[in-house]
């Protein structure tokens, strides 16, 4: 895997993110790819606007990319179809083909409902990492990602994780990360 770095992501296109914030999350899934020996994770992203992201997480990750996404005008989606549609669904179970989805980053519609409704959707096909973007700039993903810590209080095999940053003259957006694991086993990916 290539280093995340400010001079590899200036050189490329996009990301359609806060950069500091976008640098971060890549550099968190390289080190947990590389303490938990994950080779070519398959990226599942709900809301692809302009897919700039697939080649990042294709050159930092060496990932398999799907991209998901209601409409083609800005991009070209791997599945086209609302994310919520069962049909969206069943084709991405079908691209599958039995695997497991290793990071799971969703940054569809910016609705309480359809951000949860995408988590209950995909969250099961997911083994290691579910991403929410913007956890800090949208009220409702907010109130979901809250709530969504607030219904696992107690379980000591997941963790969340928020990063943050401001950049370009944006504000922060935030990216709320839910891992399958607990903090003790992020030792080193969160602190290193």
């Amino acid at each position: 895997m290539i280093p995340v770095s400010e001079l590899e992501l200036s050189s490329m296109p996009g990301p359609n993110q806060i950069m500091g914030e976008w640098k971060t999350y890549l550099q968190f899934l390289q080190k947990y790819c590389k303490k938990f020996r994950i080779k070519n994770p398959i990226v599942v992203e709900v809301g692809v606007k302009m897919g700039k992201q697939k080649q990042h997480y294709e050159k930092f990750l060496d990932a398999i990319h799907i991209g998901i996404d209601i409409e083609e005008k800005y991009s070209k989606p791997d599945i086209l179809g609302d994310s919520h549609n069962p049909d969206t669904v069943r084709k991405l179970k079908e691209v599958l083909n039995g695997r497991k989805i290793n990071f799971l980053f969703l940054d569809g519609m910016h609705t309480y409902l359809d951000a949860i409704a995408d988590y209950y959707a995909y969250g099961p096909m997911t083994k290691d990492v579910i991403a929410f973007h913007d956890i800090r700039h949208e009220k409702e993903i907010g109130r979901m990602w809250v709530d969504l810590q607030m219904a696992n209080t107690n379980a000591t095999d997941k963790s969340f994780i928020s990063i943050g940053g401001v950049g370009n003259g944006w504000c922060e957006l935030g990216i709320g990360v839910f891992v399958k694991r607990s903090k003790e086993n992020l030792l080193g990916v969160i602190n290193g």
